[in-house]
């Protein structure tokens, strides 16, 4: 544990004035409990939400969120979590980013310094982002297997035909 803490529902406080002085230091709002509506206009209504404050951003790791979730009574044996968390000033259509990784992590950490409450949210058993596997689009992406390894695919267009050409290695 990094040394977080969930704060008590009715506390607030002064995020800026409090770790005004430490940029790697940051809140995050946990958004959880129901799934996100429908694009345009997305919302994510009828959940619940708790801060967790202190998060040093140096240490921060999703593992850290599976504690969250966990201390706040959310986890069951197979329960599939998806995290997704929005970009400061962003809306929820457009500014929503997959949190899964070490690399979505830097991401996160690169809106801290002059952002100190990061709004995640939590999708339990199933998602209904694009955000998680998609990339590149699955529909544009076909893997054939050569039967020579010494050639090289090089492209699916060439001179208007969609038939791949292909190179030797050496």
């Amino acid at each position: 544990m990094s040394g977080w803490r969930i704060r008590p529902q009715m506390d607030e406080i002064d995020l800026e004035a409090s770790y005004g002085g430490n940029p790697t230091v940051f809140s995050i709002r946990l958004h959880y409990g129901v799934e996100f509506t429908k694009f345009p206009g997305r919302k994510y209504i009828k959940g619940q939400q708790n801060f967790v404050d202190l998060i040093d951003g140096d240490l921060f790791s999703v593992h850290d969120i599976d504690d969250m979730m966990e201390e706040l009574g959310c986890v069951e044996e197979g329960k599939v979590m998806y995290y997704h968390f929005k970009q400061p000033l962003g809306d929820l259509d457009f500014g929503l980013f997959v949190l899964g990784s070490d690399q979505d992590v830097n991401h996160l950490r690169s809106y801290v310094a002059s952002h100190k409450l990061i709004d995640v949210y939590i999708e339990f058993w199933r998602t209904n982002l694009h955000t998680y596997a998609m990339s590149p689009n699955p529909s544009k992406l076909i893997l054939k297997r050569l039967l020579n390894p010494l050639l090289v695919l090089e492209g699916c267009v060439l001179n208007g035909s969609t038939q791949p050409q292909l190179n030797p290695l050496f």
